[in-house]
């Protein structure tokens, strides 16, 4: 298998390997230095790999946390992952139907959305991108919204036990335009309720597999320390995801602490696409959105370094998993200056031998199967 990354135009990615940084195009830290500003005008197009014979990693948003990033270059988190031409949207942030169009994916062109817990940074865009997907699904005469011979929901949205209340939630702000459809689309347009459903996962274990893709769930440590046997109906539950393609293997920690359960899903893997979160640039570096502006900074670095992962944890993490290439996601805190970005990596580096990668939005990884 070969794998294939894409770093150009409006991508930063920052690859740490035998201990050099390498930016592409430019072959060292220093002359990156001046190249760090991601230029977000260009469309996202990936011409080295075949549509047809890839597993594309494409990073929506990396913000991590509730907070906005002040400087706009994050959107919050949502990763888009592409596997011979189909999309699977993991997670939903704030900002992910914008850059689903930067991406050059129109939002109704994805089928499946797996959610991996209800926190606001993860899930703010769903409802967004529930509205944009059908009304534009209909307007741009996608196929699968412009068939009134079936009534039968296309777009299933997968997530723990308490999915469903959102989900609920979403479509009750859809209800409002939908009352109107009939009359704005002359009898031509779809309800929501026949456009989009919810699927809850109950227990570990594989859930989805269309025949290409075969994704697995397992509960970390983000709320908790899970117990083992099947999953509660009642309280908060967050997942990792292990999603299994023909071109390879990616694995998505979620948001977690320390995590057994993810290491043990991780074996083996081609990537593993994880949050990151330093807690000194945290409390002493962050201009905009680090936790000394909230007005309980203590109790939130507590949740903060029970619940979520530092760059040493993921290198250990990576390292015993035995995964081939890490990508940094989800970062806390965000809004830093790029300068930092070889820290991250340093410093997952020191117990991981693999390369590294510090996520921009928009940046792509594919893997080609030969």
């Amino acid at each position: 298998m070969n794998t294939v990354e894409r770093t150009k135009g409006n991508l930063i990615a920052s690859a740490l390997v035998c201990c050099a940084v390498v930016f592409q195009p430019t072959a060292n830290a220093a002359d990156a230095n001046a190249n760090l500003e991601p230029n977000r005008d260009q469309p996202m197009i990936n011409p080295a790999a075949s549509a047809q014979q890839a597993t594309t990693i494409t990073l929506l948003g990396t913000m991590g946390g509730p907070p906005e990033d002040p400087s706009g270059r994050r959107a919050q988190s949502s990763t888009l992952l592409t596997v011979n031409g189909v999309h699977y949207l993991i997670d939903a942030g704030d900002g992910v139907v914008s850059r689903l169009i930067k991406a050059g994916v129109p939002p109704y062109t994805v089928r499946k959305v797996f959610l991996t817990h209800r926190h606001l940074d993860h899930t703010a865009g769903l409802t967004a991108f529930m509205s944009q997907s059908w009304f534009n699904g209909w307007f741009f005469r996608d196929k699968y919204y412009m068939d009134r011979s079936t009534t039968k929901p296309f777009v299933e949205i997968y997530g723990p036990p308490d999915t469903s209340t959102l989900f609920e939630g979403s479509m009750k702000f859809l209800s409002v335009s939908a009352r109107d459809a009939d009359a704005i689309g002359s009898g031509t347009m779809k309800l929501p309720q026949e456009v989009f459903s919810v699927r809850t996962i109950e227990k570990p274990g594989v859930f989805f597999n269309d025949g290409t893709v075969k994704v697995t769930a397992i509960e970390n440590t983000h709320f908790g320390i899970p117990m083992p046997g099947p999953i509660a109906k009642n309280g908060d539950f967050s997942f990792a995801y292990r999603f299994d393609t023909p071109s390879g293997s990616v694995v998505f920690t979620g948001d977690s602490g320390p995590s057994e359960n993810i290491t043990k899903l991780a074996e083996g893997a081609d990537v593993l696409v994880s949050e990151v979160l330093d807690f000194k640039l945290l409390t002493t570096e962050s201009w905009g959105v680090g936790i000394t502006k909230a007005p309980n900074p203590e109790q939130i670095r507590s949740h903060m370094e029970r619940k979520h992962l530092s760059p040493e944890e993921i290198g250990k993490m990576a390292a015993k998993a035995g995964v081939k290439l890490v990508i940094l996601s989800h970062v806390v805190p965000g809004d830093v200056s790029p300068k930092y970005f070889v820290e991250f990596v340093a410093a997952v580096k020191k117990y991981f031998s693999g390369p590294v990668i510090l996520g921009q939005d928009l940046f792509q990884y594919s893997m080609v199967k030969q």
